[in-house]
């Protein structure tokens, strides 16, 4: 119930600013009125849960989070929704009303201006209310703050450079320019490596950032959802993997590797992975990060997941699935024999449209035809993910008999023979990007990846130059270019 009201809470604050005309873009009106706030530690605890709330509102809207990671890097198929077909097709201007939520930002940075505002007024609180100690308010603090440091890495990754905000709004809107992406990842870093020191491996009670039951709750309730050590090291690794600066990244994975007994994570099996309550379920140690949608805390939603497309009769009353992944798809990504994986991420593969079926939480509001009621986590980081980058920034550095170590590694766990030990250069890339598109399939990672390791050309209508000229990103919408007249259009959409 705790959780619970928490989450109404924050809902409230969604709906608060998502009501807002805009800021940024969107008015400069505050995500939370001040009047009576601030007072005491309801109120502290209310705006933590507002900032996890507003992004996940943000990440779900529209289906957003994997729109933006996996509609336009070609292993899905549309069949008959002409917006995702648009997306495939990297038709982003055209005029459908889901497409105008995509291009528009405005969720992100209401989320953002919470965080900022919450940043600024929690330190006020513990002095207002002796049950909200300085120890806890450094704890919330610390959660928020990796919050904002995830949401611009992330904007970052859809619209490129993107305008840098670090302060709540003083009540009048002020035009703030796109800043370099790069500025805005090595802020993200920063504030990430920051928050870190704030944070506890676990919340078990034994480390003296969290000591205690965490709001009432043991370990198990909080795996993988609030905000720890691990999950700071791990956007931290991200994020220098995507500035290029891959010995940092390599660094900070191996603070979170090296202390799997501190931190839990580690490999999940394939079945485990694909099954009714596994990965996809949450809170589970194979996760790192990940977006919660529990169905015992009313926390399941009617939109915004992606099973809610891929899924069709006889597991929800559909009789078409909106994507798919076709057969010879199927066959281009798993090539090899043995690989499990196929058999336990797609079904009805008699069809000629097989099911996606490795994300899938279903349960008897999810079949009923009048709810339809969604409850699979959005997994953001998981182990094996974070061991494939691990192989990855070996290779940049040129560590092949490590990169290759740590590819076999994974590849093992899915029944696939070892690499060549010569592999080397582009050819170790390949393999290493290969390993994450079979593993990573659905999970919001391949757009992104073809980007990263500049393969958008080979899997796209787009040229080289094409992403030279910004067609990597998203367009910012017209209604941003219109309030904000400091912004500027990336140059292919223009």
């Amino acid at each position: 119930m705790r959780n619970l009201s928490a989450l109404t809470i924050g809902l409230i604050l969604t709906a608060m600013v998502c009501s807002c005309n805009k800021m940024l873009d969107v008015p400069s009106k505050r995500a939370v009125s001040e009047e009576n706030m601030w007072q005491n530690k309801n109120d502290a605890l209310a705006a933590t849960a507002g900032c996890y709330a507003m992004m996940r509102a943000a990440l779900l809207n529209e289906n957003a989070y994997w729109v933006y990671g996996e509609l336009r890097a070609g292993d899905f198929t549309v069949t008959s929704r002409e917006d995702l077909r648009d997306v495939t097709e990297n038709n982003l201007q055209s005029s459908y009303p889901a497409m105008g939520q995509w291009r528009d930002w405005r969720r992100f940075y209401a989320a953002i201006a919470q965080c900022n505002l919450a940043i600024a007024r929690l330190p006020e609180v513990p002095e207002r209310d002796y049950r909200y100690s300085v120890n806890a308010m450094e704890l919330d603090l610390a959660q928020v703050r990796y919050i904002r440091a995830f949401l611009y890495y992330y904007i970052t990754r859809v619209w490129g450079d993107v305008p840098l905000i670090t302060e709540p709004s003083d009540g009048t809107f002020q035009p703030k320019a796109r800043e370099d992406r790069k500025k805005v990842l090595d802020f993200a870093a920063r504030e990430a490596l920051d928050c870190a020191d704030g944070l506890p491996w676990k919340y078990d009670g034994t480390f003296p950032e969290a000591p205690g039951d965490y709001r009432g709750q043991g370990v198990s309730h909080h795996a993988s959802i609030f905000i720890t050590k691990g999950m700071a090291y791990t956007l931290a690794a991200h994020i220098y993997a995507e500035n290029g600066e891959y010995d940092k990244a390599l660094l900070y994975i191996n603070q979170v590797i090296n202390n799997q007994s501190l931190t839990g994570y580690g490999f999940v099996s394939t079945s485990d992975l694909s099954r009714l309550d596994g990965t996809f379920r949450g809170r589970g140690f194979s996760n790192i990060f990940q977006v919660d949608m529990n169905f015992d805390h009313a926390e399941i939603s009617t939109t915004g997941q992606l099973e809610d497309w891929t899924l069709r009769e006889p597991d929800i009353p559909k009789t078409q699935s909106e994507i798919y992944v076709s057969k010879d798809s199927i066959l281009a990504i798993y090539n090899e024999p043995f690989d499990e994986r196929p058999s336990f991420f797609f079904t009805q593969m008699e069809t000629v449209d097989p099911v996606f079926y490795k994300v899938k939480q279903l349960n008897a509001e999810v079949k009923n035809p009048t709810l339809r009621r969604y409850s699979s986590a959005i997994v953001i980081f998981r182990y094996e993910e974070l061991y494939l980058l691990r192989a990855e920034c070996f290779a940049r550095l040129g560590q092949n008999g490590d990169a290759i170590g740590a590819l076999n590694d994974m590849r093992g766990r899915r029944k696939l023979h070892a690499v060549d030990g010569s592999l080397s250069g582009d050819a170790l890339l390949d393999a290493i990007l290969q390993e994450r598109r079979r593993e990573l399939i659905g999970e919001g990672w391949r757009w992104f990846d073809l980007v990263h390791f500049g393969k958008v050309p080979q899997f796209s209508t787009l040229s080289e130059t094409d992403v030279q000229n910004g067609a990597g990103y998203w367009p910012i919408s017209q209604e941003a270019l219109t309030q904000n007249k400091l912004l500027v259009q990336s140059n292919y959409w223009k």
